[in-house]
């Protein structure tokens, strides 16, 4: 008769089962979601890639925005400086400033590194600026608005 060691076999059993609930759980996550967004009659060959990663807990959003083919600001407005991105929770809100793209006019490219927004869900806009801190946006969108979170 064989001895069967069955403290190892449900040990191992636990383990498996333990590997696989943690397993779905990060698949359930799915981390962070991403979305394409394209330009306004402004810029039409724009396209922004979007990645949000949600913190429900905290009602808070990390941020980072990616816009290529992207002709140069002083192109698309005359006297346009900068690229501007915005944010606000509702139509109703005020847009708040969240940052500047770096532009690159050589490969056409712009990009908001990774930065935190103060809401799970929000509208976002890319405006061309004279400067880089202005009060509100200005009429000439490049992106957006559109919807995150």
């Amino acid at each position: 008769m064989k001895h069967v060691d069955t403290g190892r076999r449900v040990g191992r059993r636990i383990g498996l089962t333990l590997g696989l609930l943690a397993s779905m759980a990060l698949a359930g996550c799915g981390g962070p979601s991403e979305k394409t967004v394209q330009g306004t009659r402004l810029a039409p060959g724009a396209d922004a890639h979007v990645a949000a990663d949600v913190d429900p807990d905290a009602a808070t959003t990390r941020l980072a925005v990616d816009v290529v083919h992207l002709s140069p600001p002083e192109r698309i407005e005359a006297g346009g400086e900068r690229f501007v991105v915005w944010q606000r929770p509702s139509s109703e809100s005020p847009w708040r400033r969240v940052g500047v793209l770096d532009y690159n006019a050589d490969s056409r490219r712009g990009k908001l590194a990774e930065t935190t927004v103060p809401y799970a869900n929000f509208e976002l806009l890319i405006t061309v600026e004279k400067q880089s801190s202005p009060p509100s946006p200005s009429s000439a969108a490049v992106i957006g608005p559109t919807s995150v979170g």
